[in-house]
């Protein structure tokens, strides 16, 4: 006899089928699968899980010189991307962090598609707190698993459905689209790596430490530690 668990997952498969709705179809996924979810993930004692995360998740992958370790983590939470090909790229770019299918492959099918995370080295103006390289390493994770909760998305676009997100970025759908984002990374069981990246940025830039207790919380195209927080206590596979 089924459990009511599996006729519900049962009945969200039929529903992706009917409907093509993706967002619903990778919570379900993401569900289906029983998310592991770490509170932190700490430097000192990751690394001897290296070498084992490097031969399971590190095929096809131009890792970040210097973050591979954080890389690794966010994509054991990805196991569809476990053979796509993704390259991490750092440079002096002007944008903290971005993700993007490499353009030489958008005719490819979507699992055959180069997919790029670009990482900036370089901040001026005082806003250093973006970068990386400054951030805690949890938050670190947090971050990369946002940017390939991102490539998971464009795993079931296609060629016209990606130029579409193109367009979007350019208006304020774009809002939208980063914070179906950011609840995407919560369903995967990144939720707490982006939470701490979150209170580390905001903290960064506001010295009222009450603004990271709001809904609110600076508002922007992407979610504030109290949001991300409210999300996490919310969800099922947080409940411990």
């Amino acid at each position: 006899m089924n459990s009511p668990a599996t006729n519900v997952l049962k009945s969200a498969a039929i529903l992706c089928l009917l409907t093509g709705w993706i967002e619903f179809c990778l919570a379900a996924e993401a569900t289906d699968r029983n998310i592991r979810v770490v509170r932190e993930y700490v430097e000192a004692e990751q690394r001897a899980n290296f070498p084992e995360l490097l031969t399971e998740y590190g095929q096809n992958k131009q890792l970040p010189e210097g973050y591979e370790l954080q890389a690794l983590l966010a994509l054991s939470h990805y196991p569809a991307l476990k053979e796509v090909k993704i390259q991490f790229v750092l440079g002096d770019v002007g944008i903290p962090i971005s993700s993007r299918p490499y353009l030489a492959s958008m005719l490819n099918s979507a699992r055959n598609r180069t997919y790029k995370v670009i990482i900036d080295t370089e901040r001026e103006g005082g806003r250093g707190a973006l970068l990386l390289k400054n951030q805690p390493f949890n938050a670190q994770v947090g971050i990369i698993g946002h940017e390939l909760a991102h490539t998971v998305y464009y795993l079931d676009r296609s060629f016209f459905g990606i130029a579409a997100d193109a367009i979007c970025q350019l208006n304020n759908c774009r809002i939208q689209f980063e914070r179906k984002t950011d609840r995407r990374l919560v369903d995967y069981g990144l939720g707490w790596q982006r939470f701490d990246h979150a209170s580390f940025v905001r903290g960064s830039f506001s010295s009222n430490s009450s603004q990271l207790s709001t809904a609110e919380g600076g508002g922007g195209a992407y979610m504030s530690p109290a949001e991300l927080l409210s999300i996490i206590q919310n969800h099922p596979a947080y409940s411990d």
